[in-house]
């Protein structure tokens, strides 16, 4: 189910994408906001065959238009490409995607990944070209500077230089990619005296900016502008960092299990749960409710339907 919600996302985005540069598809059958597997395969497959791969690496560019999605705000809130990648593969884990991204080799300036599939069944060169497509357009918006992408293992070709895609991938090696940059821009620090002086208010105010970062209470205190020791004392009346960090993030997928409809797995992400039963186990020990319990009875569906449930009585 997860895995369809994907597919049926990423297609969407393919298309909009080869709209923006003339070119027109047809929209693969589905139900609703879900797209089996298969059906995103050989979308991608026909794409690949008419068009090439340059379409599919652009891709992503059309992330500036679902900057609201939970999950892309999250992925665009991470402070450095390994931040980024990080938080892609566990993106993965919660989707319970067949294929996915692993970390080969890194360095201070560089990133090695290959994208892989389960025995037998690898991704294909369409499905690279999105995935890479994706993850450089997601390295360029979190301020990666002067980035380049190579693709191959054997011999590596460069594929994305000067901020645009030059050349497609290699045939028959497209899933090994090197990223390459030379700094970072870092987002402008939080003005977390704007909450007050309190520092239980500052320390939520500063967590839920960004729920799915793997925070420290070391770098909440520098933050804050707190010592670690005085930020832990004046935290231990209310459950210490946390106790607070486990607060608000249950109180962020609350709020998106209310007012929204996006699945639960992309809540659990965005609200920082290392995994869907990671997330199913802490909001019921904070709840005594599972998240889809969660949403049934307080959702927008429970409440459209509370009118009719009270004429009928």
């Amino acid at each position: 189910m997860d895995e369809d919600y994907a597919s049926a996302q990423l297609v969407a985005m393919a298309r909009r994408a080869l709209a923006a540069e003339g070119i027109h598809t047809v929209a693969p059958a589905g139900e609703g906001a879900l797209l089996p597997l298969a059906a995103k395969r050989r979308f991608l497959a026909e794409v690949e065959h008419t068009h090439g791969l340059l379409p599919l690496l652009r891709v992503g560019q059309q992330f500036s238009a679902v900057r609201s999605d939970p999950a892309v705000s999250a992925l665009l809130r991470a402070g450095s490409p390994h931040d980024l990648l990080e938080r892609w593969c566990r993106l993965e884990r919660f989707t319970h995607s067949r294929h996915r991204v692993a970390l080969r080799r890194s360095g201070p300036r560089h990133l090695m990944v290959e994208h892989l599939g389960p025995p037998g069944a690898p991704p294909g060169a369409a499905e690279d070209a999105v995935v890479l497509g994706v993850l450089t357009a997601l390295l360029t918006m979190t301020g990666t500077q002067d980035l380049t992408v190579t693709v191959g293992q054997e011999r590596a070709h460069t594929v994305f230089t000067g901020g645009v895609f030059t050349a497609e991938p290699p045939a028959g090696d497209s899933a090994h990619w090197r990223f390459d940059w030379t700094g970072t821009v870092t987002a402008p620090p939080v003005d977390a005296e704007a909450t007050g002086s309190d520092p239980v208010v500052r320390t939520r105010a500063l967590l839920a900016t960004d729920p799915a970062r793997r925070w420290t209470l070391g770098e909440l205190a520098t933050a804050l502008g707190y010592s670690t020791r005085v930020l832990q004392r004046r935290l231990a009346g209310d459950g210490g960092f946390t106790g607070l960090l486990a607060a608000v993030r249950a109180e962020t997928a609350a709020d998106l299990l209310i007012h929204g409809e996006h699945p639960t797995s992309v809540i659990g992400f965005a609200c920082g749960y290392a995994d869907q039963p990671h997330f199913t186990r802490r909001f019921k020990h904070r709840t005594a409710m599972t998240p889809a319990a969660y949403r049934a009875a307080f959702g927008r569906s429970a409440r459209a339907a509370s009118p009719t449930k009270r004429r009928k009585r």
